[in-house]
């Protein structure tokens, strides 16, 4: 867990709300009390205490914006006086918003850890990863063991999430839907095959997320078939990914990359692979 990633997560954006309910408070009303001010818009005094109790929320600031959205758009179907009440503070409101999500959008630009696969399997074979993108920050390692098997181990900053529930799966539906995945992939791609070269290499889908016991500590994993694009897709290897998030808001990844048909069987979910990296986190 980083402290300072935590810090800019929950206590940066609830500062920043803050002062700046202060200051206008200082401004226009500073007759009364400013936890009255605050009560006046609940809309706003909602954000400001969502985000204190954010460490306890699972996905953190995108169930925040859910909910904010959620609520406001059923006050704005039932209550007049809500639609006149928006109108009216929609700047003020809209701003609060852009304050919170730019302060998350911030954290994820926080380093994190290093990879702790090195106490298992050696000095990685690749530190610098080219293909990862700024945002979120991450590391990630790559290892290439002596009967072929490719390990990947990644650990990534989850922008405006801190608390592990769910975290998992989130993680998982950004990191297909950024393609995040397969860069991640061709880094380890170019390992498998020197006369083909890693653009000749793609990934399909075995099955998106399974919940897995690995010596008592159940995390989920998600299993892909590799292809190689030769004259036609075929298939050539497996890929295994098992999600590991943690307190305060990074994910820690490890990928296991073996060649061949079924090289999983009697190993599943990679079993001794990542039992052994967890001896070591």
């Amino acid at each position: 867990m980083s402290i300072l990633f935590s810090a800019m997560t929950w206590l940066a954006p609830l500062g920043l709300l803050l002062i700046w309910q202060w200051s206008i408070w200082r401004e226009k009303h500073p007759e009364v009390q400013f936890s009255d001010w605050l009560r006046a818009d609940p809309y706003i005094a909602g954000l400001i205490i969502a985000q204190a109790i954010i460490i306890i929320l699972p996905l953190g600031l995108w169930l925040i914006l859910a909910s904010f959205f959620i609520i406001s758009i059923i006050f704005l179907i039932k209550d007049e006086q809500q639609r006149k009440e928006w109108m009216q503070r929609k700047f003020i409101r809209s701003l609060a918003l852009i304050f919170l999500i730019s302060m998350h959008l911030i954290s994820g630009f926080v380093p994190v850890s290093e990879p702790t696969g090195e106490n298992v399997w050696g000095t990685p074979l690749i530190e610098e990863s080219e293909n990862s993108p700024a945002w979120p920050a991450s590391e990630q390692y790559v290892w290439l063991l002596n009967d072929g098997t490719i390990i990947v181990e990644t650990h990534f900053n989850t922008p405006g999430v801190l608390n592990p529930l769910l975290s998992s799966w989130g993680a998982k539906e950004y990191s297909q839907v950024s393609g995040a995945k397969e860069s991640r992939f061709e880094e380890a791609a170019s390992l498998l095959d020197d006369w083909a070269g890693p653009n000749a290499f793609t990934l399909e889908s075995i099955h998106d997320g399974v919940v897995h016991d690995y010596d008592g500590e159940k995390l989920l994993y998600t299993h892909d078939e590799v292809m190689l694009d030769l004259l036609g897709m075929h298939p050539s290897g497996e890929m295994i990914t098992v999600w590991k998030p943690t307190w305060g808001g990074e994910m820690h990844l490890l990928s296991v990359i073996k060649v061949g048909s079924d090289p999983f069987v009697g190993n599943p979910g990679a079993q001794k692979y990542v039992v052994d990296w967890l001896s070591n986190e």
